[in-house]
């Protein structure tokens, strides 16, 4: 028995020495896991509140961008696209400003580029370039490093005009034959859609063996055809209305013009030189009578814009305003059968428009030409009205975009659109880029 316990107490002296290595070897191992844990708690934490804060730098970038692309618009008529007073730069800064970056070099940071310095937009006026930095605050990862984290975001937007990207835009929203195509001519519409926002199911109706070809035809409702007459090009239906891209356009403020004439100018011989400004009573053109429209803006207060005879009419870089004024009928009439050559404005927020009449009012609009005489581009904008176009003899080229309440076109000629956006009206343009 003695010998039995010396061996047990000898076989319990050598194990013992074993367990304690084995416990020195578990703490050591948690040591490194505990720290190992703290440290993936510290990123994750830092790493969340780090990303969290970069989402919101990239939306404060975007919203100053956006905030001096729209103060860009706004002052575009006078500025164009450039930022001389530094109204469009605050702008940027008060909206970072009230979304948490003050600008105060230290916590954080506010760059804005007019235009931008980098990027596919470097140079180009009508955009802005924002940078914001911000200095991230850490928490636990400071057991690894101090000093703040950098968080930086960059953002583009573009505050100026762009064509309006339609051919024909008929605006009533409801009428059978909102717009309606009759007569036996092959009319074009060059490199865009034609759109009718009725949503009636003959909102657009066509007639007489004519045709009309097109990028595209768009209607909110449908369209029939009858006489052989036809839409030619992908034709949808029951789609979403366009927006009138010209509803954001002030009209002429008559009282920074010259007036020209205080009465209806009555024109039925001779040739006549005319002068951008306010003609009351407005100007009527028979007979023989020419006229010439040096480049500006024509107001007509009240008595309408009327060519007819055998006389000519030619005015380049002009758009000419109808306002009929309260129970006056008189409209925009340019029936004539002599030389008529008329192209819109080259500049500013009228660059491309030809005729733009009263939104509020309902007279209608009409334009007639004849091959071989007539040469008109620009955009014809009656958003108020019924538009007449009638294309005579061979192919006439009858401006660049109709966008009216109703449009009837017709005639035995062919009617030449040519869309190009150089020609044309130009709508809104405030988005970001980058």
């Amino acid at each position: 028995m003695f010998m039995r316990t010396q061996e047990h107490l000898g076989t319990n002296c050598h194990s013992s020495p074993q367990r304690q290595v084995r416990r020195g070897n578990v703490l050591i191992f948690f040591c490194v896991c505990l720290i190992t844990v703290l440290s993936i708690v510290a990123l994750s934490l830092d790493g969340g509140a780090l990303m969290q804060e970069r989402q919101h730098a990239q939306a404060v970038a975007d919203a100053a961008a956006l905030s001096a692309a729209a103060d860009m618009f706004d002052h575009y008529l006078n500025e164009s696209g450039q930022d001389p007073n530094g109204t469009a730069r605050q702008s940027a800064k008060t909206t970072a400003k009230a979304n948490g970056y003050g600008d105060d070099g230290t916590l954080s940071k506010v760059t804005v580029h007019l235009p931008p310095i980098s990027g596919p937009f470097a140079k180009r006026r009508g955009y802005v370039e924002v940078i914001v930095e911000y200095n991230q605050t850490r928490s636990f990862s400071n057991l690894f490093n101090s000093g703040p984290i950098p968080v930086r975001a960059r953002a583009v937007a573009v505050g100026t005009t762009v064509a309006a990207d339609v051919g024909i835009l008929v605006l009533d929203p409801t009428s059978r034959s909102a717009f309606n195509s009759q007569g036996g001519g092959t009319s074009v519409v060059d490199g865009t859609p034609v759109v009718v926002n009725s949503t009636n199911a003959e909102g657009g109706v066509g007639g007489g063996g004519g045709s009309l070809t097109a990028d595209e035809f768009i209607f909110a409702g449908g369209y029939t055809t009858n006489g052989g007459a036809q839409f030619i090009g992908p034709t949808y239906t029951n789609q979403p209305p366009m927006l009138d891209p010209l509803a954001w356009l002030p009209v002429p403020d008559p009282s920074t013009m010259t007036v020209q004439s205080t009465k209806k100018i009555q024109a039925s011989s001779g040739f006549y030189d005319l002068k951008p400004g306010v003609y009351q009573g407005g100007i009527n053109v028979t007979g023989t009578g020419s006229i010439n429209l040096a480049p500006g803006i024509y107001y007509m207060d009240g008595g309408g814009f009327s060519f007819s005879g055998q006389g000519s009419l030619v005015g380049h870089g002009v758009m000419i305003y109808n306002a009929p004024g309260n129970g006056n009928s008189d409209g925009i009439s340019v029936t004539g059968q002599g030389v008529v050559q008329l192209s819109g404005m080259t500049d500013g927020i009228y660059k491309g428009i030809t005729f733009f009449q009263d939104r509020n009012s309902s007279v209608t609009g009409n334009i007639a030409g004849n091959s071989g005489l007539t040469e008109i581009t620009g955009t014809f904008y009656f958003a108020g009205a019924l538009l007449n176009i009638t294309g005579n003899g061979g192919v006439v080229n009858l401006g660049s975009q109709y966008i009216s309440w109703q449009l009837n076109l017709g005639g035995n000629g062919g009617i030449h659109i040519g869309w190009r956006p150089e020609y044309v009206a130009q709508k809104r343009a405030i988005h970001l880029v980058e």
